[in-house]
């Protein structure tokens, strides 16, 4: 959860075999020294190295910074569902359906 004002600046070290994402939730960001990303963008860094520099472009900037190791499974992603297999996220659909899920 980053938070930060125009001029703002950070470098994150992180491990290079990590999957790492930013997504921007308001205001924006230079990342890297180069990349611009503002309201509702997403970065996924390839593993190039340990360092991510950020800085922010406007007052009251918020990202997530998302990183963790890989899971190394199948992903089968719809609708709402991320799951391992079809069958996976039929089963879902049929939990959902179903009122397994509870109410709101």
């Amino acid at each position: 959860d980053l938070r930060m004002d125009k001029g703002a600046k950070m470098t994150v070290e992180l491990p290079s075999d990590f999957n790492t994402g930013l997504l921007v939730l308001a205001g924006g960001f230079q990342v890297n020294g180069s990349t611009i990303a503002n309201a509702a963008d997403f970065l996924l860094f390839g593993h190039q190295g340990e360092s991510i520099d950020i800085s922010s472009t406007e007052d009251q900037s918020i990202a997530l910074l998302l990183s963790g190791q890989p899971i190394l499974e199948p992903v089968v992603a719809y609708g709402p569902f991320l799951m391992n297999t079809q069958e996976e996220i039929h089963q879902a659909f049929a939990d959902f359906h179903s009122g397994k899920f509870g109410k709101l």
